[in-house]
């Protein structure tokens, strides 16, 4: 017995040992935080439009299980000062979703019914679709705290995973928390998980991402068939 218990001992320490030197190095590798938001300030000022696929779910902690997702399309547009988004679902159901000029206009065509109101305080909101894309270092280091978490591949791409936590009570009304997985080539988010206070959260994936593909602000302008009810405007 005793000798099985030593070499379970020297069988753990080994373990650990080995452990130590596979992780080390990889953890050396990471390079420093200000290194990343530094290179995803200088990408991000020669970003102006984007569009990609776009794949969601939503984690409900209670049930512990995911939705049924959604995928689409996202687009998105700086244009001086005014920030368009558009996101339009294709599965299961179809449904838009457009952000701009200070206004939220939700769609759903097969029931012809149209959602609008304005953003007013809700404003902020928005910019966690954005988070990455953009973003200048001093926003970021102004708004969060945050660590870098290790290194993964997300759909074969090699990002950096960088865990933010808001400062401000408004924001984390919303998210206590947001992990972004960063491209290590392009220097924007491939993934985002945005997790509310309750540990429920979205998880977000954008595939076939396209930059400065040339959309105009007339790519944000919904077409409503004819009979469509509005509803809201507030």
């Amino acid at each position: 017995m005793g000798r099985l218990l030593a070499r379970s001992i020297l069988k753990t320490t080994l373990i650990l040992l080995l452990t130590k030197v596979i992780v080390t190095p990889e953890a050396a590798k990471l390079p420093d935080l200000g290194i990343i938001l530094t290179r995803i300030e200088e990408n991000g000022a020669k970003i102006h439009s984007m569009k990609a696929q776009l794949e969601q779910k939503k984690w409900t902690e209670i049930l512990q299980e995911f939705d049924e997702g959604e995928s689409g399309e996202f687009f998105f547009l700086r244009k001086q000062d005014e920030v368009f988004i558009r996101k339009d679902i294709e599965v299961p159901q179809p449904s838009s979703l457009l952000i701009g000029n200070g206004e939220v206009i939700f769609f759903q065509p097969v029931i012809k019914q149209a959602q609008k109101y304005r953003l007013g305080r809700n404003r902020n909101k928005t910019e966690f679709f954005l988070l990455g894309f953009g973003t200048t270092r001093k926003s970021f280091e102004e708004a969060y705290q945050m660590k870098i978490m290790g290194a993964e591949d997300v759909q074969k791409t090699p990002t950096y995973i960088l865990e933010m936590t808001p400062k401000m009570k408004t924001a984390q009304a919303y998210f206590a928390k947001i992990i972004l997985w960063i491209d290590k080539k392009r220097w924007i988010p491939v993934q985002q998980k945005l997790v509310e206070p309750s540990d429920d959260f979205l998880l977000v994936q954008f595939r076939n991402i396209e930059l400065n593909s040339g959309l105009t602000t007339s790519d944000f302008k919904l077409k409503f068939p004819k009979g469509t009810r509005f509803l809201g405007l507030n």
